[in-house]
């Protein structure tokens, strides 16, 4: 059975445009990693009715890995590891879900 993830994450404002860039960058290189079966960069719309909360996060990422161990061979992939290194410590706010089918 195949891996399904969301992947919220968050940036100081004066860091969007290059997260922008930056994660465009990743997709594009993830989508051919071996075993990548969906890998796809949304903004979140933060655009709410008065009294409703904002969404959490700037972007997500729906990912699908055919198993474990295209998503690991992914996290060690020179392109994952350089969006990380793009940068500095604590500018990005990244949170990961599993999916569970049900």
């Amino acid at each position: 059975m195949s891996l399904k993830l969301i992947a919220t994450l968050t940036f100081p404002a004066d860091q969007q445009e290059k997260a922008r860039d930056i994660l465009a960058d990743l997709v594009e290189k993830s989508q051919s990693d071996k075993g990548c079966l969906q890998y796809e960069l949304f903004a979140v719309d933060k655009q709410v009715e008065e009294g409703e909360p904002v969404p959490e996060g700037d972007f997500v990422v729906l990912e699908e890995w055919w198993d474990e161990e295209a998503l690991e061979a992914h996290v060690a992939s020179e392109h994952f590891q350089g969006f990380l290194g793009a940068f500095a410590e604590g500018e990005i706010g990244l949170k990961i879900q599993r999916l569970l089918t049900v």
